[in-house]
């Protein structure tokens, strides 16, 4: 078996050195991607209460209008 060289010490600490880097890059990638998520999770649930909101005020309001045209079909 051969002994390894200072130079290829050094290639093999360097791309070391670089998948290190690349590891705390998708990380960082990764956590950033989370947040998103997260937001956009908030914002699909204010939309759902949004839609729920709105939907039972339709709902009420033909239930009024409906009481109404009864009632003017009554007179």
């Amino acid at each position: 078996m051969t002994p390894i060289s200072e130079r290829e010490i050094g290639v093999i600490e360097q791309k070391i050195n670089n998948l290190e880097h690349r590891m705390r890059n998708d990380k960082m990638i990764i956590n950033g991607l989370a947040d998103e998520i997260g937001l956009l999770r908030l914002e699909l649930t204010q939309f759902k209460y949004r839609a729920y909101g709105i939907s039972s005020a339709i709902l009420v309001l033909l239930g009024g209008l409906s009481l109404i045209i009864d009632f003017l079909k009554g007179v």
